[in-house]
């Protein structure tokens, strides 16, 4: 297989992992909102928030540092090193995610009393989550373990199949059969102790590392040193994704964060394009740089920024034209959220046409600039909350995310251009482009006919026929001979799929 094609195998799968992974948690909020109501919908996205953040502290970059480390060896003759750093970096997040998680046990009612002026229900929640750090921390960097080895079977299996169905049925059955307490507390916690044991088996398996191997290991400074700094980057990106909850969460209350997370959740179905792409590029970049093959790396950035762009404009375009009709899904009440999902899936596609900057800057080492990129942006995002938030609530904290991240997704495709001479721009683009607008009048000329249907009829109808005339606009224009190579590994992996069905 060529790059093309190994990354269309490999997206793929990650691709419908995510899907159906996006498809289940999307399931499980709406049902949260629906069952809970709003106040204790806002009250686990508050919890979920804190944890996430937390998680990362715990992570100290490791997933993104023993990502990189294993793919740069070969796992044949370089089989022993790979297990010292996989059992390193195990250890490593064991002892830091216990110390952040005895960290968020202890001060979890100074948050909620002094910061967020919540209820108490959520203290207990917040403690709940703060338990399943240290599991949720060592599944993420074991499955990005297994990435290094450019496999995203693994992976995709655990974080976007097993992960949100076995939240999803838990969440059901605490609801119908415990309380509506334990709905939005408890399936955390279950999901993230069965996921974490089921992880280690998998990635022993894929690398060989023993127990023994993880309670001898040494920490590993140059990997830490690589990593750290990673670490800081993604606490600063997980912030400010989760800025705007927290903010509204100290402005207002937990209400107006029930609101406006169900707008959350429907732009972030589209970065499962983004992250089904990333997840092989990102390798095959450190790779690439590795070698010193500066011209492959500038085929690959072009390639993948216009698939990331193909393939969010249909979607793209159905939530910004029926919004309403997207929150309607989580209940009447949320309505009034359909102004913030448009300012959301804006922001989230222009990530998608700028997402491959960061891990061309990432894998070639310029782990430093991020992190430098991230601060700047993380300042931005806060100013923009406290500035806008009191003034226009929901519509400012988006407005604030749509600002911030746009600033920093063009600073890293500058960065990109600046250092390693590489840019995304190519005449292949007009192509999704020129689809993308006809689709778009296609969208807007039925809306007054198709607005009246039933809720899951016109969403379902306007989805089916947006794919569609983007797909045959592209047809009439024909594909580029890397879209065919694309194909070519789609098929690929349908072979491979019917070899282990026999």
């Amino acid at each position: 297989m060529n790059f093309a094609q190994k990354i269309a195998k490999e997206s793929t799968i990650t691709f419908f992992g995510m899907v159906y992974g996006n498809i289940n948690r999307y399931l499980y909020t709406a049902l949260l909102a629906r069952w809970v109501g709003i106040e204790y919908l806002g009250i686990y996205a508050l919890a979920n928030s804190i944890m996430l953040i937390s998680e990362v502290m715990g992570k100290m970059g490791m997933e993104s540092g023993v990502m990189r480390f294993v793919s740069r060896l070969n796992m044949d003759t370089d089989s022993k090193n790979i297990q010292k750093i996989i059992a390193s970096a195990l250890k490593m997040t064991a002892s830091f995610s216990l110390l952040i998680m005895i960290g968020l046990i202890f001060s979890a009612r100074y948050i909620v009393t002094k910061i967020l002026n919540g209820q108490p229900i959520l203290t207990t929640v917040m403690i709940v989550f703060a338990v399943a750090i240290p599991f949720n921390a060592l599944t993420s960097v074991s499955a990005f373990a297994t990435q290094g080895f450019k496999r995203l079977k693994y992976k995709t299996l655990v974080i976007q199949f097993l992960n949100p169905t076995l939240l999803l049925v838990s969440m059901i059955l605490c609801f119908w059969f415990v309380s509506m307490e334990s709905a939005i507390m408890a399936p955390m916690l279950i999901t993230g102790v069965i996921v974490f044991f089921i992880m280690i088996v998998l990635l022993k398996r894929v690398s060989g590392v023993t127990n023994n191997q993880i309670r001898q290991a040494r920490f590993d400074t140059e990997l830490l040193k690589f990593s750290y700094p990673l670490m800081f980057i993604i606490i600063l990106q997980t912030i400010m994704h989760w800025m705007d909850i927290l903010m509204l969460g100290y402005f207002t209350d937990a209400a107006t964060v029930g609101l406006y997370h169900p707008a959350v959740r429907t732009a972030g179905l589209l970065n499962a394009l983004i992250v089904s792409f990333i997840s092989i590029y990102a390798p095959i970049m450190s790779q690439l740089h590795n070698e010193g093959d500066f011209s492959e790396m500038s085929h690959l950035y072009k390639l993948v920024s216009r698939w990331m762009i193909t393939f969010a404009i249909p979607i793209s375009l159905v939530f910004i034209i029926y919004p309403t009709k997207m929150m309607l899904l989580f209940g009447p009440d949320y309505m009034a959220g359909a102004s913030v999902l448009v300012i959301l899936t804006v922001t989230t596609f222009i990530q998608a046409a700028f997402g491959a900057a960061s891990p061309a800057l990432s894998m070639s080492g310029f782990t430093h600039l991020i992190l430098w990129n991230s601060l700047g942006a993380f300042i931005l995002n806060i100013v923009l909350n406290v500035a806008l938030i009191p003034k226009y609530g929901i519509l400012g904290a988006a407005w604030a995310t749509l600002i911030s991240l746009v600033a920093i997704g063009i600073a890293r495709v500058i960065e990109v251009r600046w250092i390693l001479k590489l840019s995304f721009i190519s005449s292949k683009m007009i192509k999704p482009l020129l689809a993308g607008a006809v689709t778009w009048w296609c969208l807007w000329w039925i809306r007054p006919i198709v607005i009246n249907f039933h809720t899951l009829a016109t969403l379902l109808f306007v989805s089916t026929l947006s794919i569609l005339i983007f797909g045959i606009g592209l047809w009439i224009m024909k594909f580029e001979p890397e879209d065919k190579d694309f194909l070519a590994g789609l098929g690929i992996l349908k072979k491979s799929l019917k070899k282990k069905g026999k």
